[in-house]
Order: structure tokens, then sequence, then C-alpha cells
């Protein structure tokens, strides 16, 4: 829907082939979902596979916790150059 509201601003009102211009930008939007259309199917996997294992989402949780706060502690002895 993004690209169906913003397309059409993007081409300029004095282009000599505007509907070349609005297929261009559509073929970039197709090319988007293609993209983007996979990798949301994997994630919604990767999702229903996690949730059906409590102790790996756990375990992920920890890893990601102790990512931060080992960010955080780096951050706080951190020098000003």
């Amino acid at each position: 829907m993004f690209y169906f509201a913003f397309l059409p601003q993007l081409v300029l009102p004095g282009a000599a082939h505007p509907t070349l211009a609005v297929f261009v930008l559509g073929v970039f939007a197709a090319l988007t979902f293609l993209v983007k259309g996979p990798v949301g199917l994997g994630a919604g996997l990767l999702s229903g596979w996690l949730r059906a294992r409590p102790q790996v989402l756990a375990w992920i949780h920890r890893t990601s916790g102790a990512v931060l706060i080992g960010l955080g502690v780096k951050l706080a002895f951190e020098r000003r150059a």
C-alpha cells in the first residue's frame, strides 16, 4: 500500500512518459516484495518453531540480555576522546 500511495508523487508533473516512470517504480516495488516476502515467511516459520520450544527461546533471551549488559558495561567504562 505504501508504494501505491506514494508512487504517483515521485513522478514529475512535466515528465515526457509518466506511465513509464510509474511502471519503473512499480517494478522496484515488485522486486522489493520478492525480497521481503520470503523474509517475512521465514520469520513467521521461525517464530512458530521458537514458540514450540520455550527452552530455546529462554536461552535466546538470556543471551541477548547478556550481550546488552556487556555493551552497557563497555559503554559505562568508555572514555571520551
